[in-house]
């Protein structure tokens, strides 16, 4: 029997098939094996994993160590869809393949965005992979994260350094993003096509750091041109209980006025890294009130802090970030960053009960992104864990579905 000239046997390919990635390993179940799930950054030295036992499965998270193009060797955590192909395309394939036609309006294309995370200090990519990942990847969106310098998954590239310029931490976002794409010339090989489209997301440390990378991007000082906007396909920007741009000094400030004791915590949470060591310090900070309130036991709570501790290898260099404050560049009069009619489109969220970000610093962070206003969840800092994480993962949503 022929179709159109083709052998019969083409016939047995037309039956719906599931392709996976590649190179996925199972990402690690209990918190002892977080940081053991290793594999090579070259696809072709892994184990293709066995077919998931049930739907749940195909979207768990998986941990690799990769290098970045910026030369750094960067935990990665990725959580993509298995790409599932039916029986029309199957057939669209074999036809584009046998006559040499374009197969691009195929219907196995995954027009959601990537959902690039960017996590804060005391943490590392792990904290989007126990609820968001696995959430937005069972919607059919590529969740991908990394691990800055000083985390227990991404070394300094210094070797013995204790402090991390906020300079590295751009050069390896921008690595990072622009590697998504399988044409970059220092792909991370996540097969997410040639030019996806990306979401970016930043908590917390992590949002000052995004604001950094798009001053370099899209700022009025960037004449370099291998640093385009144009590399990278930026569908959108989000901010969740973001360090705003003037940094933590005048919230501190703020802190000291209203209660000398919550601005002690902070103090002692961060600089002594009491939130590694004091279970009610920690829970105050980053998890809101007690375990009834947030869903976090003490369990999660020692849990959590052995991470803080791996994570905490080496911190920001305040001194160099207080020098080049993304409110440097701020409107006086607006408070509005100079390239941000260049931008996507752009969300900031606050939590209702963030004892890190007070109020004042989220509308700060609205308005350098050029936000009436921004929206605030029912959520301590911590807005990616806990009983509450549907909170946060619910304005992503609503964001991401009007793009």
């Amino acid at each position: 029997m022929m179709i159109g000239g083709a052998p019969s046997f083409l016939l047995l390919l037309l039956l719906p098939i599931t392709v996976l990635s590649a190179f996925e390993v199972p990402y690690p179940q209990t918190s002892a094996q977080i940081r053991s799930s290793i594999v090579a950054s070259d696809a072709s030295f892994a184990t293709p994993p066995p077919p998931p036992q049930n739907k749940n499965d195909e979207n768990q998270p998986i941990t690799r160590q990769i290098l970045l193009g910026s030369g750094t060797m960067a935990e990665v955590i990725t959580c993509i869809p298995p790409k599932k192909t039916t029986s029309p395309d199957m057939l669209e394939n074999i036809f584009s393949s046998l006559f040499g036609t374009d197969n691009t309006s195929s219907s196995s294309k995954n027009n959601k965005p990537t959902l690039a995370f960017l996590h804060g200090s005391f943490h590392a990519s792990w904290c989007w992979a126990e609820k968001y990942m696995p959430f937005f990847a069972s919607l059919g969106y590529p969740c991908v994260a990394f691990s800055l310098q000083g985390t227990g998954g991404t070394q300094v590239m210094e070797a013995g350094a204790k402090k991390v310029k906020i300079a590295s931490h751009v050069a390896d976002l921008n690595a990072f993003l622009k590697g998504l794409s399988d044409d970059d010339a220092a792909t991370l090989g996540l097969e997410l096509g040639d030019d996806p489209k990306i979401v970016l997301i930043g908590h917390s440390f992590g949002g000052l750091t995004i604001m950094k990378w798009l001053e370099r991007m899209y700022g009025d000082n960037n004449d370099d041109n291998s640093n385009s906007p144009k590399d990278i396909n930026l569908a959108g920007v989000g901010l969740m209980c973001s360090v705003p741009p003037s940094g933590n000094g005048a919230m501190t400030m703020r802190f000291i006025r209203r209660s000398l004791v919550d601005a002690w915590k902070i103090t002692a949470g961060f600089v002594m890294k009491k939130a590694i060591t004091d279970k009610a310090i920690c829970r105050d900070l980053f998890f809101g009130g007690t375990e009834d309130d947030n869903g976090i036991s003490d369990e999660d709570v020692e849990r959590y802090q052995s991470y803080f501790q791996r994570d905490t290898v080496a911190t920001i260099d305040l001194g160099d970030l207080a020098k080049k404050l993304p409110s440097a560049l701020a409107d006086v009069e607006t408070g509005r960053a100079p390239f941000v009619d260049r931008l996507p489109p752009v969300f900031v969220v606050g939590a209702t009960e963030d004892f890190i970000v007070d109020r004042e610093g989220v509308d700060e962070t609205a308005r350098y992104m050029g936000l009436a206003e921004p929206m605030i969840v029912d959520s301590p800092h911590d807005v990616m864990l806990g009983r509450r994480w549907n909170n946060g993962a619910d304005a992503i949503l609503e964001f991401i579905g009007a793009l």
